[in-house]
């Protein structure tokens, strides 16, 4: 078990909505880093002891990463607003993440630069080392679920997302499967310097993550947004599954938030279960495809997979010229993955017709990298296969 302290505003709100997480294992109410010894609830209210309203998190690492709960704590909160938290306002309603164990400070780092790329103004939330803390009076401890009606500083649609959030966490593991679990990290390449480095696996299949989608759909965004940064590949899947389904009542909505939340899409099965059916199916009738092109030349390979997979779309519904185009601007790429994403959507539109793609490889065959061409010719006849791979 691990321990990490958030000051929130008052910490009343701030525990009953962290202590939802699945992976949080304990809380505790209590004033951190001030300038007396034990101090009371009163004394604190004076704003003279230089403690703030904090809750003392103990969690468990392998269910929930310090960076996923900097994340959602930082969805509790107004990151900009000095000492004041809603109605409440004092120094001791300051905002902060203090650590106990000096190797957090990375996690916590990354997770605040995040949040300050999102502002122009700088962050009013602090980031330090723990000096003190002093457990808060009993009446304090889980004081909402004693008071179920009691004072909250947070929105009721705060603590909704929160309780959606945990209930679809919880509702993934619920179906974890431990032989999945092994296997899964292994399929998927999460060893260091492979294409899916540091991925993690609660271990539950598509069929069982399609559940927990269809019976969450309604979510909001905040909530599959939540899902999308998650450490754990099922919970981004889930997200993904949930926006296909909310795609089909809005999709001009749904594709937009697609297409800026790609950083959460980043292994292949998240890009091909989900591109083709809202950025694919979105160009359908549209016009202006420069996403394509623009995300075919992003540093970021599964953005180039993202383009290339979404032409699927296009190609059932017989419009092969964004696959070409494409095709012909990443011949040169070196990744395993995108040569197979190329060389399949080049076999699919050889499908519908062959000319087009015998065309290409009579143009590009020298150049193609030899993946892509076996992708490529796979449902060309023996002759045809022999004849490509002589070059």
């Amino acid at each position: 078990m691990k321990t990490i302290y958030f000051a929130g505003g008052c910490f009343w709100g701030t525990e009953h909505y962290i202590r939802q997480f699945e992976g949080v294992t304990d809380t505790q109410t209590g004033y951190a880093n001030g300038n007396i010894p034990s101090p009371s609830y009163e004394q604190v209210y004076t704003d003279g002891t230089g403690y703030a309203e904090c809750v003392k998190v103990i969690y468990d690492p392998e269910i929930i990463s310090l960076e996923t709960l900097c994340r959602l704590f930082f969805r509790s909160i107004d990151p900009l607003s000095l000492n004041r938290q809603g109605e409440d306002q004092g120094t001791r309603y300051r905002t902060g993440i203090y650590w106990e164990d000096e190797e957090d400070r990375t996690a916590i780092e990354k997770v605040y630069s995040e949040v300050q790329d999102r502002y122009e103004e700088r962050l009013m939330v602090e980031k330090e080392s723990l000096d003190c803390f002093y457990p808060a009076e009993e009446y304090h401890q889980d004081y909402l679920l004693k008071n179920p009606r009691g004072y909250c500083h947070l929105s009721m649609q705060t603590l909704g997302f929160a309780r959606r959030y945990a209930l679809i966490t919880k509702a993934l593991r619920s179906y974890s499967d431990e032989e999945k679990k092994a296997v899964l990290p292994r399929f998927f390449k999460t060893g260091k310097g492979e294409y899916g480095e540091g991925d993690r696996f609660i271990g539950v299949s598509v069929p069982d993550t399609r559940k927990v989608a269809k019976a969450y759909s309604d979510s909001t965004a905040d909530v599959v947004e939540a899902l999308l940064e998650s450490e754990w590949h099922e919970c981004r899947l889930c997200a993904l599954l949930i926006l296909i389904r909310q795609y089909k009542n809005n999709p001009d909505e749904t594709a937009g938030f697609y297409i800026s939340h790609t950083s959460g899409i980043n292994n292949w099965d998240l890009v091909d279960l989900s591109a083709p059916y809202i950025l694919g199916d979105h160009l359908i009738n549209k016009e202006d495809r420069r996403i394509l092109d623009k995300m075919a030349s992003s540093p970021t390979m599964w953005e180039q997979r993202i383009a290339v997979v979404s032409t699927l779309m296009l190609i059932r519904h017989n419009q092969f010229e964004d696959t070409v185009r494409l095709a012909e601007k990443l011949l040169s790429t070196r990744h395993d993955l995108m040569q197979k994403a190329v060389g399949w959507m080049l076999r699919e539109v050889g499908k519908r017709d062959e000319g087009i793609l015998t065309d290409f490889l009579e143009k590009h065959k020298a150049e193609m990298p030899r993946t892509m061409l076996r992708y490529a010719i796979e449902k060309l006849t023996p002759q045809q296969r022999a004849y490509y791979m002589k070059r």
